[in-house]
């Protein structure tokens, strides 16, 4: 598994802050970050990081697999 960009370290830190699951315009507002961003980010960690919930545009909500944290970069 490769390392994760810095933006992704931090989208996956605020989701486990926030409890585990929120959705992406949480996440976005959290980091002001752009929605569109954030959800991009996500997309790239979906299936082995996060999944999705469902939900519409900003409002899909996500969820931190089990086991799953932020790797450092080297």
């Amino acid at each position: 598994m490769g390392n994760l960009k810095r933006r992704q370290r931090e989208i996956l830190a605020t989701l486990t802050h926030l409890g585990g699951v929120a959705s992406t315009r949480q996440i976005a507002e959290r980091l002001t970050l752009s929605v569109n961003g954030v959800s991009q980010s996500l997309g790239a960690l979906e299936g082995r990081y996060v999944t999705s919930l469902g939900g519409h545009a900003g409002d899909i909500a996500w969820k931190l697999l089990p086991g799953r944290k932020a790797r450092r970069e080297s």
